[in-house]
């Protein structure tokens, strides 16, 4: 009976007695004989495997073995802990949907108690009329039938009584053809209805509440929304939240927002040379130190974040797990050029670098200028890109522009506008519903999807809005995230 070590897996019967080097692979006598007959590198395992015990791989491999087992277990965790989330976010969504449900309703119900009243006035209103016609054709139809009595009544008295009569009967006469004349004007009275089209062509044509939009694409956040890619934002109140730590030297800077997969948040604090880790209420539970000056930040997959950092000549990418509440540096990608802002989509890494947004591999090569535009110092601040990677937006801050791309690099729309000024962060939801926050107008502004036009402007200096340079949109509690030149976040509730 063989050892299940030593058993060929492809044929049982078969211990595993060689090596093939240019397959890297164990073989039976079997094995080589069907498929490894014009291989050069064949040999006994026993030749191989002298001195086994004193290889360093081999004497790791318990602990390698240890570590990658901690990592399934750790992500099996994670599955479940993201599963139980799904129920929670489908509650969620289904208590919205149930809301809007509710206020549809309280829509419909007034609708029809407005259309009902103004039925009953009209109603009333005719039915008065009518009423007013039959009390003039009564009268009328008793006055005709009592002079014309009284006429017959004095037959025998002379003829003076009967020319009196005569007179005052045709009096009347005249005077109710007069009444029958007017009231022949109005056939009958009558209310008619006509239903307003527009009411079921709409709710006809909407299958959904809205939209329920997933994702678990590499670096792309699992994004549900209720609202449609056209929805006009408004807000429902404004929240401030101190992220001041007191290791701080400085007033923060956000310069970088971003949310994980379980509703964490990280930003990065540029006066303080911090990475923090923030929990769903904003409060500070970790941080990680930079050497200096940290710029945007951006979820990349799983619980790992990018973060732009420049340091003298040095221009870098550091890559950043979060695991179990705590931040780990896990690895890093240099640059020749500055990186400001970073994003990806498929296997592209964008880099924009003040005045030129870079297209690089993932390993960090670059592969092109994608854009580029000299008219100012920091023409290519932030960037974002939609979800489907078809539409790039650029914040000209130079130039108070917001510029809409192709992934070609063309040029799709230039937008201004006077709450446009001093364009600082950009954010496009997985809906594309596109938001900018401006450093010298202290505004946060929805812009539509094509980049031409202002949808509204969401909060001013008056709101909490200072310097703002960085903002993010969780879908999880519908609210824009606003960071600037400031200890505190601004959290706006938006419907």
């Amino acid at each position: 009976m063989l050892d299940v070590l030593e058993r060929c897996e492809r044929h049982p019967e078969e211990a595993l007695k060689l090596v093939c080097g240019d397959h890297d692979q164990l073989c039976c006598h079997v094995c080589v004989a069907m498929d490894h007959r014009h291989c050069a590198s064949i040999q006994h395992i026993p030749d191989v495997a002298k001195g086994i015990r004193k290889d360093p791989e081999f004497r790791q491999l318990p602990q390698r073995v240890a570590v990658l087992r901690k990592q399934i277990e750790d992500m099996k965790n994670d599955r479940k802990k993201n599963c139980a989330l799904l129920k929670k976010t489908r509650t969620a969504i289904v208590d919205e949907i149930k809301a809007i449900r509710k206020k549809i309703n309280d829509i419909l119900d007034k609708m029809e108690k407005t259309t009902v009243q103004d039925l009953d006035r009209l109603v009333a209103d005719q039915e008065l009329s009518i009423k007013k016609d039959i009390e003039s054709c009564t009268q009328m139809h008793d006055e005709l039938k009592n002079i014309t009595d009284d006429i017959q009544s004095k037959d025998s008295s002379g003829e003076t009584p009967l020319y009196i009569g005569f007179r005052k009967c045709e009096e009347k006469i005249k005077q109710a053809n007069e009444i029958l004349q007017n009231m022949s004007n109005v056939v009958k009275y009558d209310i008619t209805f006509r239903k307003h089209n527009g009411i079921e062509d709409n709710l006809s044509s909407m299958k959904t509440f809205g939209e329920l939009n997933e994702s678990n694409v590499f670096g792309k956040q699992p994004l549900i929304s209720l609202f449609p890619r056209d929805h006009v934002f408004g807000t429902k109140g404004y929240k401030e939240y101190n992220v001041k730590m007191s290791s701080d030297k400085d007033t923060c800077d956000i310069l970088g927002i971003c949310e994980l997969p379980g509703g964490e948040v990280v930003i990065t604090d540029f006066n303080n040379n911090k990475v923090k880790l923030l929990d769903q209420e904003y409060r500070v539970v970790d941080h990680c130190d930079v050497p200096e000056y940290p710029n945007d930040v951006r979820h990349i997959g799983g619980n790992e974040v990018a973060v732009c950092v420049n340091i003298d000549d040095r221009h870098e990418l550091h890559f950043i797990n979060i695991t179990k509440g705590k931040l780990v540096t896990t690895r890093k990608l240099s640059f020749t050029h500055r990186c400001y802002g970073a994003a990806h989509h498929g296997n592209n890494l964008y880099i924009s670098s003040d005045t030129v947004l870079y297209v690089h591999t993932m390993t960090g090569k670059q592969v092109k200028k994608l854009y580029e535009d000299k008219t100012g110092g920091d023409t290519v601040v932030r960037f974002a890109i939609s979800n489907d990677g078809k539409t790039i937006y650029i914040t000209n801050y130079s130039n108070n522009q917001l510029i809409t791309l192709d992934n070609l690099g063309n040029k799709l729309a230039t937008f201004t506008d006077p709450d446009l000024l001093g364009p600082a962060g950009v954010h496009v939801t997985t809906a594309g519903h596109v938001f900018v926050c401006c450093w010298t107008s202290d505004t946060v502004l929805q812009v539509d999807k094509d980049g031409k036009t202002k949808l509204a402007t969401l909060a001013r200096e008056q709101d909490g809005v200072y310097i703002p340079k960085a903002l993010f949109f969780s879908s999880r509690s519908s609210s824009l995230v606003v960071g600037g030149n400031k200890d505190t976040l601004l959290v706006i509730n938006v419907q």
